[in-house]
């Protein structure tokens, strides 16, 4: 179906009437590839959740999991650059304009500025991160 150096998984189906189908997961985690059947060539970017949902759709439709394998292994992501702390020192116990937690997001950005910031659940205060 596709390139094998893409594909962290695939799943085979296989229906009575000879129809096969073959639902690849790609290696960055969200890719969906379908090969066959009534979604042939349908790419999807739902990750593991397609596939479930794929799986479900095709076996209810009579379809059955003739074999599953893996391939490549997945692509490691690395959210947090190396060498910075996931949420610095210094969190608010809460939001000091309502009450409400915050939670930290490092990628924050408004009209002005982005970077890291803790942000209240609430009313939406923010208190921006100096390095």
């Amino acid at each position: 179906m596709t390139d094998d150096a893409h594909v962290q998984h695939t799943w085979q189906l296989a229906h009575p009437d000879g129809d096969e189908i073959t639902i690849d997961l790609w290696t960055d985690g969200y890719t969906v590839r379908v090969d066959g059947g009534p979604d042939d060539g349908d790419q999807r970017e739902g990750g593991r959740a397609d596939v479930d949902h794929l799986l479900t759709k095709y076996q209810a439709a009579g379809y059955r999991l003739v074999r599953d394998y893996p391939v490549n292994e997945a692509e490691a992501h690395d959210d947090v650059p190396e060498g910075d702390d996931p949420e610095p020192h210094g969190r608010p116990e809460h939001c000091p304009e309502c009450g409400d937690p915050v939670a930290y997001d490092p990628r924050y950005s408004d009209d002005f500025r982005e970077g890291a910031a803790w942000l209240c659940t609430g009313c939406k205060w923010g208190q921006w991160l100096t390095a």
